[in-house]
């Protein structure tokens, strides 16, 4: 299909005062080929790129920023953006034998079709985009699929993510919502719904274990991939007050990371300082929890996000 431009899609998907269309600006304010989706409401903003169906802002009235964007990010195509919420597919990091590439698949690199746009009576921007296999994808293996995005903007932020495989053979695939939440300060973050949960602990030789306490500490580098857990999340951010609530459908899989200071000078898009401002707590299938999707079949993995003040 024709590359989508920001002037096509406004021609047919913007909304008044609501959504708009852009070309993409790098740090020298020169056009970067990508294009920007720019929600405003009286309940939020938000920002998301058609390339890789990626948002990268969401911010609801009053609060501080929900998501996290590198300042070093790289947004220009054929580099995956660093931050926001990467749309991880057909496999999650080198896949379920460690043997997959390149990292997280080909969706978050792909450029991804608008199909909708909608402006709700609850105040929410509802659109949907699609991808369907290229040579890339085809070349792994993946050659008759379609997978469509939601998303849901408002006061809450609700992505869902839909696979259905037109084959005539089940297709085996990993997914996940890499979201890189906002924080005040990670040093005076936990984490909560993980406590008894199995994870394999990346940062210990692939060991397994179990999540013991109630709320998961964040004290050095983290990448802790939870499995066959589907329960809610909170995210307590005391620094801004706040805690943020993840509600999720079809995953069961929970992944958290944090790079710390020991491993954020290893990934060159992210700055001296991001590791301080996120935490990772990722809506995913992946490993043991890897989708079988049965000719014919869809399979939908939704998150629903909230922020809640403090007293």
């Amino acid at each position: 299909m024709p590359h989508q431009t920001a002037a096509d899609l406004n021609a047919k998907f913007a909304i008044r005062d609501h959504l708009t269309f852009h070309d993409g600006r790098n740090d020298a304010n020169a056009a970067n080929g990508l294009v920007e989706m720019r929600v405003v409401t009286p309940q939020t903003e938000a920002t998301i790129y058609t390339y890789g169906a990626h948002l990268t802002r969401w911010t609801p009235k009053g609060e501080q920023p929900g998501i996290y964007l590198s300042p070093k990010s790289a947004l220009e195509p054929g580099k995956p953006i660093r931050g926001g919420i990467p749309v991880l597919f057909p496999w999650f990091a080198t896949g379920w034998d460690g043997k997959h590439q390149p990292m997280h698949g080909y969706a978050r690199t792909t450029e991804w079709t608008v199909v909708s746009t909608h402006f709700a009576p609850t105040g929410e921007i509802h659109i949907t985009l699609a991808l369907d296999p290229d040579e890339q994808f085809r070349a792994a293996g993946y050659g008759m699929f379609h997978t469509a995005i939601q998303f849901r903007i408002g006061e809450e932020l609700d992505i869902s993510l839909e696979v259905t495989n037109h084959g005539g053979e089940p297709m085996v695939f990993e997914e996940g919502l890499h979201a890189y939440f906002a924080v005040g300060d990670i040093h005076q973050v936990k984490t909560e719904g993980l406590e008894g949960s199995t994870y394999v602990d990346k940062r210990d030789n692939f060991t397994r274990k179990v999540q013991r306490e109630k709320l998961l500490t964040y004290t050095r580098d983290v990448d802790q991939v939870h499995v066959q857990t589907t329960t809610p999340l909170i995210i307590h951010d005391d620094a801004w007050k706040r805690e943020i609530h993840i509600h999720k459908e079809g995953s069961n899989t929970t992944v958290t990371w944090n790079p710390w200071s020991m491993m954020t000078p290893t990934i060159p898009d992210l700055a001296a300082d991001s590791w301080q401002h996120f935490v990772c707590v990722e809506t995913v299938n992946a490993g043991d929890d890897r989708i079988t999707l049965a000719p014919g079949h869809t399979h939908r993995m939704d998150s629903r996000v909230s922020i809640v003040r403090k007293a």
